[in-house]
């Protein structure tokens, strides 16, 4: 495959991912200035902004991560995401053709995005046992 097609590949792409990905639980942990997300046995997904929503409102972000928002104790988005995922699986996976956004539809009602947020570059990234196997930025796939 090659990644660096023009957007129209994206669609391909998404299509690919959900094939792979379709089935997988996901595993959240905080890493030195980005996330990692492992996806079954062989995906782990890397990004900077990201957010779980449930049924009727958002769990947790990456922004909230350290936050107090008057609570006891600084918010643990690593902590809250993975309470909120244990042991459910992947439905669904949709890629945004204009943004690359990478939306996960997770067991009967969770919904994990992976959000581009610059126009410039591949906000998440795709590695398969250790090798990288894709990247998304605005406009999709380039």
């Amino acid at each position: 495959m090659n990644l660096f097609r023009k957007q129209s590949q994206t669609e391909a792409y998404a299509a690919e991912l959900a094939g792979l990905l379709i089935g997988q639980t996901v595993v959240v942990a905080r890493g030195e200035g980005q996330w990692f997300f492992a996806v079954g046995p062989q995906f782990v997904m890397t990004t900077y902004g990201w957010r779980l929503i449930g049924a009727k409102c958002i769990i947790v972000t990456s922004d909230d991560d350290g936050h107090h928002y008057g609570l006891p104790s600084p918010v643990d988005a690593e902590k809250l995401a993975n309470e909120a995922l244990a042991g459910a699986k992947i439905v669904a996976v949709e890629v945004d053709t204009r943004t690359g956004d990478c939306t996960l539809k997770i067991g009967d009602a969770l919904t994990l995005q992976f959000l581009t947020m610059s126009m410039g570059y591949e906000t998440w990234q795709l590695y398969q046992d250790g090798e990288f196997f894709g990247a998304v930025g605005n406009e999709g796939l380039r």
